[in-house]
Formats: structure tokens, C-alpha cells, sequence
């Protein structure tokens, strides 16, 4: 049966009206005439930009600007930040043209480099290697150069004085303290793989991302784990990989600290909770690890207490060292009850060595911070049985995320000699520090003799895979540099003139000061290897106190010309450091301000380091900031 065909409508044939410019928004709803002669300005139509601002670009829609505007229709309507950056835009033309003008700036500033070292003197020329090699942005070394070229030397050097004023004009200027979200496809971040793989859920939010993760996590298992090794790294990734909240020795807290001091070994934007802050270095994990720590009430699981380890040196890592202070205490009393919890652990077991470690290892940054600051913690050694050292075949350590072969890690080695440290500078805490005032001088140098003898006795006792020569592995040398650092916190006690010279020790004030020297230029010496051998992006924080503890050593002590040689040398991988720990960008502040308060002159070597320091990292609002209680015993 077929279908009727449908009726069609009758065609209307229309008059249409001329083309005519379209009417202004406030005059759109007005009856306009046929024929009027009336002049009606048009609408200017949308342009599309030329390079999408970033938020249109992180949504991925087109980009319209009206004519005469600098904001994009979209982010007028979503009353956003519309930001367009220049060097974002890829057209050909212009990003040739500025390729070409930051290739000859970039030209201009290492001829310029090699100028100033073939015409500096040895000494300039010597920091100024320092500071190459301690990683400086070329920002830093510009501005070294300026502060360092006096009249006398652009003189001598008319090629070098000329490439020196042009260098420094603005448009051959590259701004490379600008922070830019988009440094995430480095070349070492390309050909560098983490070495453990751990997923992001369900263990924080503040990222999905399974790579980045597994980077800090591989960071922190290299750098920071080894010297402390309060956490069991086989038992940590086995339940962290599992994922499984319900784990023995894995939780949200313990890993949002871990990953929060991983970020300070990390360059990756995603390290940064603004990647335009240079001070948000794992704040975004830090706040996450404080409201985990919040909701914990009474816990006295494993990973609680090594959670609260990592968590208080973050304190102490963001120069909040008021409050690590105040944790450390809450941190000895976890320890405690852990012990007596959780005693009838068979210590062979897997879960009872990972415990047996993690209260040794409590008990020794309880002890080291004691020494450090100078401050008495009242502190009892475990009482349980170290581990051997086996020097297992699987036992090994890789200078993540550079490559390299692997080396037996010797981390059983380190705990256990850190260990037996922790017991010798425990009766001394006791013996100097317990009373809350320094011992009078007639009997603190018996006193500390015979610390002394107990020291050099572990030191001549270390196992030969430890001593200086044939160390392989960076948490070695750190140990070394622990029993320096307790030296010179000790006998700096000494090193006061007034009370000396009233008691008639004079003798003994300058054998003090001498002693502390010693152990600063030993600090520098193995600082010297640690450089040469992995560098000096991955110091991990004790280390970083150490290099404090004998930068302040030296700075009352610069008559002699070696020292002024040595602290210059640390001077140069003390702001190094600065750029990553929080904590030590404070101390160069409280050392730049004790050389004022105590008139004591800076060496010229170092003066364009600070003076760059004030300029460019210390800011107005770090001073509310940093709280830390670091002793300033050398002045």
C-alpha cells in the first residue's frame, strides 16, 4: 500500500531587505527603519589569537580577544588569569627571531665567562669554578662576575670589560630566574627511570601521576633512607606496591612525608604546590601529612612512629626547627611505648628486624639533633641487638637518577658504627649539656678528654669498608662527618674567651679552638669527595648540618689563610644548598647577620655570594618563616 505524498508548504517569496552593519549591543532592540540614511558603527569582529593564553590552553579551546583587549573572551566570562606568554609562541618568524636573540645573549655570556677566568687571579678564579660546579643558574654567575670585575681588572682585560657591558644591557639579559611550569621534559628526566615503582593511590592525592611517585620514592630511598634506615625498604615497597590501606608497613601518612622530603632532592615542577613559588617545595605533601597526622590518636603502629621520624625532619627541613624540637620529644615518648607494645616481636623475622631498626634509628636522630642543637634530650639506648653486616650480594645502591653501576650499599654497616656513635654522644649530651648550663672550665676539658678518647677509639675502629679512602657510597662519608660535627658542638663549648681567661685556661680555650678547626677542615675534605663523586644536588639534611656546623667554625677564624680558603669553599656549596633546604637558606641568613652583629668582615671571594643571596633568595617574609634553635656558638 503506497503513501499518500506529503503536502508541501507554499512558497512565500519574500522581499528581503539590503545588507546592512550589524546594530550595536544597546541598539539592537530598537525598530529601525527601511530606508534611513541613520550611520551605524559595526561590530569589529572576534579575533583569534595568536598563541592561546594557558588557561584556554589547558582546557584546549580556541582563544578569542576582541579588538583593542589583552584578555581572551573566555577568561572575561570565567573571570580567570589570563596570562599570554611570548615565548610559548612557536610561529615560526618570531620564535626564530627570539631563538636567535637568546642564542647570542647566551653567546655573549659565556664568552664572557671564559674572560673573567683566563684574566681573574687564582683565588677569583677558583670560586668562580666553585660555583660552576655547585650547579649555580648562569644568573648567579652573572652576577658574580659583575661584583667580582672591579675597575682594576676590566683595565687590564679591555676585550673582557667590553663583553662585560654588553653582556649586561637588558635586551642581552636572559632571564633565568623566571619560574616556568614548563621544565617537565629535561634531558635528565627523560633518560632517568625510577629505580622502584610505587603507585600514587591509594596513598596521597596530591597526585595521580604513578611516575612522579615512583621518582620521589626512588629519591628518597637513595639519598635519605640509606643514612637513617628506620624504614625497611624490601617491606615498605612490597605492602606500598600492593596498595592496600590495611598494610603493616605502609600508610598515607608515611608516605605523604616521605614524598614531602623527596621533594627537596627533586627538580620536577610537580615537586613545587606552585610551581612559580621557589618556596613551595613540598608543601602540597606536607599539608597532606598533617591532616593524616591530625586524625591519628593513640596509634602506636610501625608506621606511625616512622612516619613521625620523616614528619619531624620535614619540621626541621623547612626551618620550623621550634616545633621539630617539640616533635622529637613526642618522638622519643612513640618510641617508647612502641618498645613495650610490640616487645614480643622475634627480632628475626622480617617485621621484627624492620622494628628493631626503626627504634635504633629514633634513638639516633634523637641523639644527633641533642648534639646539634646543643640542647639535652633526655634518651635511652634500646635494648635490643643490632643487626649484622652481611654485605648480601642483593645489597646494593645506584646514584639515582644518574646512571651508573651498582655498588654494595654498606647501610648495615653505617646504622650500626652510627649507632655505637649515638651511645659515646649520649653520656656526653649527659655530661655537657644535661645540667642546662656549660660545665665550669676547671672541669669541662677533663670532661671532654675523656669523650674525646672514647671518639677516636670508634673512629680507629671502623670497618674498612668505611674509612675515607675506600668509601663507595655517600651515607658513609656523611657518618664521618656526624663525628666531626659532634667534635667542633662540643668542644665549642670551650672556645668562650671570658670565662677562660677568668679561670686562667687560656691554654686550654686555644687547644679547644684549634680541635674545632681541625674537624671543620676535615668536613671540607670530605665534602670534596662527596662532589667529586655524586655531586652536590643530593645532600641529604644531615649532611647539610654538618656543612652549617663548620661554617660556622670557621667564621671567627679567618686570619689564617687556609681557613679563608676552606670557608670560601663552603661558603660556595652552603648556597648551593640554600636553593633546595629551606633550612639552609636560614643559616646563611643567620651567618651573613652574625658577621654584622660581630664585625666580622666577609672574605671579597664570598661577598658577591651573599650579596646575590640577599638579593635574590632570602625574601621579606622569610623571617617569619624560619624558627629554627641552631646554636650560634662560634661567635
Amino acid at each position: 500500500m503506497s503513501t499518500p505524498p506529503r503536502s508541501q508548504p507554499p512558497r512565500v517569496f519574500l522581499l528581503h531587505k539590503p545588507l546592512a552593519p550589524a546594530l550595536r549591543p544597546e541598539t539592537a532592540d530598537r525598530p529601525m527603519p527601511f530606508n534611513t540614511n541613520v550611520s551605524v558603527s559595526p561590530i569589529l569582529p572576534k579575533q583569534k589569537a595568536s598563541t592561546a593564553c594557558r588557561e584556554c590552553k589547558r582546557l584546549k579551546c580556541k582563544c578569542s580577544i576582541g579588538s583593542g583587549t589583552t584578555v581572551c573572551d573566555r577568561c572575561i566570562k570565567n573571570q580567570t588569569l589570563c596570562v599570554f606568554d611570548l615565548d610559548e609562541d612557536m610561529r615560526r618568524k618570531l620564535s626564530h627571531k627570539r631563538k636567535l636573540n637568546e642564542l647570542e645573549a647566551e653567546r655573549g655570556f659565556l664568552q664572557q665567562l671564559v674572560n673573567t677566568l683566563r684574566d681573574s687571579s687564582d683565588d677569583k678564579a677558583l670560586q668562580l669554578l666553585g660555583l660552576i660546579r655547585s650547579q649555580a643558574p648562569p644568573a648567579e654567575l652573572q652576577l658574580y662576575i659583575k661584583n667580582a670585575m672591579t675597575d682594576g681588572v676590566r683595565q687590564q682585560s679591555p676585550v673582557g670589560a667590553d663583553m662585560y657591558d654588553r653582556t649586561r644591557s637588558p635586551s642581552n639579559t636572559i632571564d633565568f630566574h623566571r619560574p616556568s611550569p614548563h621544565r617537565a621534559l629535561t634531558i635528565k628526566r627523560l633518560h632517568s627511570s625510577p629505580v622502584y615503582r610505587v603507585p600514587a593511590e591509594p596513598w596521597t592525592s596530591v597526585t595521580k601521576s604513578d611516575e612522579f611517585v615512583s621518582h620521589l620514592v626512588s629519591l628518597w630511598l637513595t639519598w635519605s633512607q640509606p643514612f637513617h634506615n628506620w624504614i625497611d625498604r624490601d617491606l615498605f615497597l612490597r605492602d606500598a606496591q600492593a596498595a592496600n590501606l590495611n598494610s603493616q608497613c605502609c600508610s598515607p601518612f608515611l608516605m605523604n612525608c616521605i614524598l614531602t622530603e623527596a621533594c627537596f632532592y627533586s627538580d620536577h615542577p610537580e615537586a613545587y604546590a606552585d610551581p612559580t613559588d621557589l618556596n613551595s617545595k613540598g608543601l602540597h605533601f606536607y599539608e597532606e601529612a598533617k591532616r593524616w597526622y591530625d586524625r591519628m590518636d593513640g596509634q602506636h603502629d610501625l608506621t606511625t612512629l616512622q612516619g613521625c621520624g620523616v614528619f619531624t625532619i620535614c619540621k626541621a627541613a623547612l626551618g620550623k626547627g621550634e616545633a621539630a624540637w617539640w616533635h622529637l620529644g613526642q618522638l622519643r615518648s612513640l618510641a617508647a611505648d612502641h618498645t613495650e607494645t610490640y616487645s614480643e616481636l622475634a627480632p628475626l623475622t622480617p617485621e621484627g628486624r624492620a622494628a628493631t631498626n626503626a627504634i635504633w634509628g629514633i634513638y639516633n636522630i634523637s641523639v644527633t639533633t641533642s648534639i646539634t642543637w646543643m640542647k639535652y634530650l633526655a634518651t635511652t639506648q634500646p635494648d635490643r641487638p643490632l643487626l649484622p653486616c652481611d654485605h648480601g650480594p642483593a645489597e646494593t645502591w645506584v646514584p639515582y637518577p644518574r646512571e651508573a653501576s651498582p655498588v654494595q650499599s654498606h647501610i648495615a654497616c653505617v646504622f650500626n658504627n652510627l649507632c655505637e656513635l649515638s651511645t659515646i654522644n649520649t653520656d656526653a649530651s649527659a655530661l655537657v649539656f644535661g645540667s642546662g648550663q656549660i660545665p665550669p672550665p676547671d672541669s669541662l676539658p677533663r670532661t671532654l678528654q675523656k669523650i674525646r678518647a672514647r671518639l677516636d677509639g670508634w673512629r680507629d675502629n671502623l670497618p674498612e669498608c668505611l674509612t675515607p679512602e675506600k668509601v663507595t657510597v655517600p651515607h658513609a662519608l656523611t657518618l664521618h662527618m656526624v663525628y666531626h660535627a659532634s667534635i667542633m658542638n662540643l668542644w665549642g663549648s670551650l672556645k668562650g674567651p671570658s670565662d677562660a681567661a677568668k679561670a686562667g685556661t687560656e691554654g686550654m680555650t686555644f687547644a679547644a679552638r684549634e680541635v674545632c678547626l681541625d674537624a671543620a677542615k676535615s668536613v671540607v675534605q670530605l665534602l670534596r669527595i662527596y662532589r667529586a663523586k655524586w655531586g652536590i644536588d643530593y645532600m641529604c639534611l644531615t649532611t647539610v648540618s654538618c656543612l652549617s656546623t663548620a661554617l660556622f667554625t670557621l667564621l671567627s677564624e679567618l686570619g689564617d689563610l687556609g681557613r679563608k680558603s676552606a670557608f670560601a669553599e663552603l661558603c660556595v656549596v652552603a648556597r648551593a644548598c640554600s636553593r633546595r633546604w629551606p633550612l639552609m637558606k636560614g643559616l646563611m641568613r643567620m651567618l651573613q647577620l652574625s658577621a654584622r652583629k660581630n664585625h666580622v668582615s666577609l672574605l671579597p671571594e664570598t661577598h658577591a655570594l651573599f650579596v646575590d643571596f640577599e638579593a635574590t633568595i632570602w625574601e621579606r617574609h622569610d623571617d617569619e618563616r624560619f624558627k629554627s634553635i641552631y646554636p650560634n656558638f662560634c661567635i
